[in-house]
């Protein structure tokens, strides 16, 4: 955390119906940063703060420490900001006020004090701007960090489906989740004690996170019933979820045909479900999940090329070197020396 995010400055809680919050807390993130002094002075928003270039591309890099992927900041006040994606997956929890979020799709979702939302990285939203009294946590989170969670929750419902766009590299289906659950003791504690692990993180170890937000999921998957989705989600049908999760399981030895007649339908329908909830084919979308597991196993085990290939489905090691220079624009032989260098 930042030397002004830690200031021991306070401010009143409770007034205008808001819930009282953990003073500590409010002492870290509530203070005025740099950024809201100058803002303040009358300076414009700064996103040479945020990004690089032109393109509207928040950067975590911006924000994290090298070899780190999780990070967190205080909402900056007293500004709209303009339309924007981030390259990495965005959580804010409101601690105190409201925040007012502006979606590509058109929907406007307002944040309120003990609510959250996720804002995938491929999903466009502008905020408007908010006063002292809406102060709100950001938390700046590299895809891999999201392992852990993954692992627990699964991938046969939305939280778990969200996890793996976030994970990839094209649109995302999901392009946010929202959670009002300010009236949910566990989860406000859970959230509670990641907060004061980054206020504290001197005495924070680096899995503890991890393993905080996995929990975290899974007592929102507990109370999926205060999950709200976007409209592009909820055009999805139980089919095409079902089908999501038999590809990214069993992704060796996937078999469009048996699963289709294991649900009793014929294999030309399931292709329409999947193209109409994904904009995929069935055998890219296969063929994704594959790469993806192959850059895994290249990178992060000792296993040999040969079993990467067999691993992940293909038999023809010359189709799969082929498929994955067409994907990474690299040999795995090449990518797997990169990464140990």
């Amino acid at each position: 955390m930042k030397t002004g995010a830690r200031q021991t400055a306070r401010r009143a809680a409770g007034e205008g119906g808001v819930p009282v919050t953990d003073e500590v807390l409010l002492a870290a993130f509530a203070a005025l940063t740099e950024e809201e002094r100058e803002i303040l002075g009358g300076k414009p928003l700064d996103m040479g703060r945020y990004q690089s270039d032109s393109a509207s591309v928040v950067e975590g890099r911006k924000f994290l420490r090298q070899n780190r992927l999780i990070t967190i900041r205080p909402h900056t006040r007293f500004v709209a900001f303009p339309p924007h994606r981030h390259d990495y997956v965005e959580l804010m929890y409101m601690l105190t006020g409201q925040t007012v979020h502006e979606m590509e799709s058109g929907e406007t979702i307002t944040l309120r004090a003990g609510e959250m939302i996720f804002i995938n990285r491929t999903a466009s939203h502008a905020i408007r701007a908010c006063g002292q009294a809406d102060v709100a946590v950001n938390f700046i989170v590299q895809p891999a960090f999201f392992d852990f969670a993954l692992e627990l929750v699964g991938a046969d419902n939305a939280l778990g489906r969200f996890l793996l766009d976030a994970l990839r590299s094209g649109e995302a289906s999901v392009p946010y989740l929202y959670f009002p659950v300010a009236d949910i003791a566990g989860i406000q504690c859970l959230l509670r004690s990641i907060l004061y692990g980054f206020v504290e993180e001197k005495n924070m170890r680096r899995q503890i996170p991890r393993i905080e937000m996995g929990l975290l999921f899974l007592h929102l998957l507990a109370n999926s019933d205060r999950m709200r989705l976007s409209i592009a989600v909820r055009r999805w049908n139980h089919l095409a979820v079902d089908l999501l999760n038999d590809v990214f399981l069993h992704y060796r030895d996937f078999d469009l045909a048996a699963f289709a007649a294991a649900r009793g339908v014929s294999v030309s329908y399931i292709s329409r479900v999947c193209r109409e909830a994904t904009g995929q084919t069935c055998t890219l979308l296969l063929q994704q999940r594959r790469m993806e597991k192959a850059r895994q196993l290249l990178t992060q085990t000792p296993m040999s090329i040969a079993n990467v290939c067999a691993a992940v489905g293909y038999q023809n090691s010359s189709y799969f070197f082929r498929l994955f220079r067409q994907t990474y624009c690299i040999s795995p032989k090449e990518l797997r020396s990169s990464h140990r260098t």
